[in-house]
């Protein structure tokens, strides 16, 4: 039952809620985007919540049996640090996501302004204490959070290719395609201290070398905020994973080195966070060297995207595809695809360029009369 109680404290965690409500108005903005842009949402679900409650619980099962076993812990101090900063920052930066930068502030705030705050007020007239854990933990908790990180980049990182319009480039409208998606692990922690036994007599806690843990849950936030112009979105996010394992691996360099001098913890974290932005920055540089452009051509219409559970899912198209010709009949724009395709209502032939310059046919048949259901995502034809 005290382990329940424990657990359900997870639900009610403002971060939580605040988390959930932010990745839902960002669902319902793409697909209201999506809608402007295309006619209709590439993805009508609200795909990042779900993903947040399914593959956030499961991976936050995973993080939390791991740290049990390995008796991981954090201070008191830290967590509601995090959970205020957490909420300042989903509040006054929606659209944007610094987890790394979050674990990061939220460290060197606990060490280097702990004894400050914890020794002001005095709380020991409540029957309130803090303790502090080990440097290590903080590195350990960075490290695992760039292996979930490449995890998550890995296998989900360009699977939802939802493009979004932009500026345009030399008379041509562009289109990106930009990650937005937040997980929310619930993390298992033990807390040292007598904080909860002094207040909630019914705390789960446990007692490990005369030292009083309580359990806690705490919401980790885990997210990346990137968009693609010019390369395929599967293949950045592939690299991106594996730069992820080298800065795991970097931050056990790093545990290592601190639990030999301690008093180098913080510059430890400045490497790391330098580390991310740099493999952030490298990345957004190497896209805007490229030559490629996800953008309008004057010989065809360029695919930007497939739509799940349409005809066009069985066609070899990928994102970047220009389709030069419908049904035989040569087209460039929006309404002249539509067109072709209504000389055979049941059927699409399709002549394509692929994003390497090669040439390949596909086919499948429609559904009959209803040639815009297709699931072929264009550029628009613009009015006047």
């Amino acid at each position: 039952m005290r382990t329940l109680i424990a657990l359900g404290s997870y639900l009610l965690q403002p971060l939580l809620w605040l988390a959930i409500i932010r990745v839902w108005l960002t669902s319902k903005s793409r697909i209201k985007t999506e809608r402007r842009s295309f006619g209709s949402a590439v993805y009508s679900d609200h795909y990042e919540l779900r993903h947040m409650l399914t593959q956030g619980l499961l991976l936050g099962a995973g993080l939390s049996l791991l740290n049990f076993l390995l008796g991981f812990s954090l201070p008191l101090l830290w967590i509601i640090i995090y959970e205020v900063l957490g909420l300042v920052t989903l509040l006054l930066l929606p659209t944007t996501v610094l987890p790394v930068t979050l674990i990061v502030v939220t460290t060197l705030l606990t060490v280097l302004a702990g004894p400050y705050i914890t020794d002001k007020p005095d709380l020991s007239t409540v029957g309130l204490s803090w303790h502090g854990v080990a440097h290590l933990n903080y590195l350990w908790l960075l490290a695992i959070f760039f292996m979930l990180l490449g995890h998550w980049l890995a296998n989900y990182g360009g699977r939802f290719v939802s493009p979004k319009i932009y500026a345009k480039q030399r008379g041509k409208r562009i289109a990106g395609y930009p990650w937005r998606e937040l997980l929310v692990l619930p993390m298992v922690t033990l807390v040292p201290g007598d904080w909860f036994t002094s207040q909630l007599s019914f705390w789960p806690v446990l007692n490990i070398h005369g030292q009083t843990y309580a359990i806690l849950v705490v919401p980790l936030l885990l997210g990346l905020r990137f968009t693609i112009f010019r390369q395929v979105p599967r293949e950045v996010y592939r690299r991106l994973a594996r730069k992820m394992v080298w800065l795991a691996a970097l931050s056990l360099v790093c545990l290592g080195w601190t639990a030999w001098r301690p008093q180098d913890l913080p510059v430890g974290l400045i490497v790391l966070l330098v580390g991310y932005g740099l493999v952030l920055w490298q990345a957004k540089r190497y896209d805007e060297r490229q030559q490629f452009w996800y953008s309008q051509v004057d010989d065809g219409v360029r695919v930007l995207a497939i739509r799940p559970r349409t005809p066009a899912v069985k066609m070899d198209l990928e994102a970047g595809d220009i389709i030069l010709e419908c049904n035989h009949q040569a087209i460039n724009s929006e309404t002249s695809f539509y067109e072709a395709l209504l000389a055979n209502p049941t059927y699409c032939h399709l002549r394509v360029r692929d994003v390497q310059g090669e040439l390949k046919v596909t086919e499948t048949a429609i559904y009959s009369g209803a040639p815009h259901e297709i699931g072929i995502v264009l550029f628009r034809d613009q009015e006047g």
